[in-house]
């Protein structure tokens, strides 16, 4: 079967190659891939940012459908369609492990970086993190429910939003989209900050929900914390991972308010910290997803408060996966989809 792989560190090192089809091992189902979505940390394996255990099939968000069932499964069929944690590997025993919070165990091995992923026909992932589809779903809505787990529990978990609180979102890539859906399911008012050049994003973010926006290269701080309502917002949530958006956030969040960074910077930034401290900010990271927040992602969806499907601009071949992934990289295409079975 063809697959994307890196094939070594650093820059680059990203090719198309033929790989031996995968069997389901015990307690793991064989599955197709119906759909797989190239993720930022995707663009950061690509340039070398992110590291990665060489040479490993790329691809962490996907879903499909079971062809095969391994020694020791039971509760799933053939014929299935489901999606999965990305967590290949986890010791199951420490503390984040308990809690269902995956992600952050020491020795955790993700599909798509520490062994292969998605990026491929076929791959062989744990029955114990499978999660079912809704039924009106289709395969390539369904490949962004690992993306939607992760903001569900910065926006959930980690940001405790409640309702009616006042809410900026900056960036407005598929994460910040996303998150604006996940806030207006709350029952929140929510501003999206962009810049110019996010026009057509920032245009859906109002399709989702957004009450307001801005172009922080054109607006001030002053016009964004008029918006909230008070001097300043509740809740923010930076899903960008730009330096200077760090910035923003920390101006625009109130006096013992709530910043929550999701997004991935990839490098160092400077900001002024003691804005944290003059203004006794609770600031948080959110990494990854948990267990919890992979099933409220699944209702939301299943509810139809969040919908995936609009945010996936362009869908590839895995032939084509060098435009696929420029698109991803320069931004032209917003969540960029391959469909393996060609």
């Amino acid at each position: 079967m063809r697959a994307i792989v890196k094939t070594a560190a650093g820059q680059g090192f990203v090719e198309l190659q033929e790989r031996s089809e995968p069997a389901a091992g015990t307690g793991e189902v064989l599955l197709e891939i119906g759909a797989a979505t190239i993720c930022g940390t995707d663009v950061h394996i690509l340039a070398g940012e992110y590291p990665c255990r060489v040479p490993v099939t790329l691809g962490h968000e996907f879903c499909g459908t079971i062809v095969e069932l391994g020694a020791g499964v039971s509760g799933w069929a053939v014929g299935d369609r489901v999606t999965s944690l990305p967590f290949a590997i986890v010791c199951g025993e420490c503390r984040y492990c308990r809690a269902g919070e995956y992600g952050l165990c020491a020795v955790r091995r993700s599909y798509g970086s520490g062994v292969d992923g998605a990026f491929a026909r076929y791959l062989a992932v744990k029955a114990s993190g499978l999660f079912r589809l809704p039924d009106h779903q289709d395969f390539i809505a369904g490949a962004l429910t690992e993306p939607l787990a992760c903001v569900v529990k910065a926006v959930f978990e980690i940001g405790a939003l409640q309702p009616n609180e006042s809410v900026a979102v900056i960036g407005p890539g598929p994460i910040g989209l996303l998150t604006v859906q996940a806030v207006r399911a709350v029952g929140c008012q929510v501003t999206l900050i962009g810049l110019r050049q996010d026009a057509g994003r920032i245009q859906l973010g109002h399709e989702f929900g957004a009450a307001n926006s801005f172009y922080a290269d054109e607006a001030d701080s002053a016009e964004m914390i008029a918006a909230s309502g008070a001097d300043g917002f509740d809740v923010v949530f930076e899903c960008s991972g730009a330096g200077r958006a760090l910035t923003t956030a920390l101006s625009i969040t109130r006096k013992c308010g709530r910043l929550i960074q999701v997004g991935l910077f990839g490098k160092p930034v400077q900001a002024d910290m003691d804005q944290m401290v003059f203004k006794d900010l609770i600031m948080r990271g959110s990494f990854t997803s948990s267990r919890s927040s992979w099933r409220r992602a699944l209702e939301l969806t299943g509810n139809g408060l969040v919908n995936t499907r609009p945010l996936v601009s362009d869908v590839f071949p895995l032939s084509e996966w060098q435009t696929a992934f420029a698109k991803a990289t320069d931004r032209s295409g917003l969540k960029v989809a391959f469909t393996p079975r060609e």
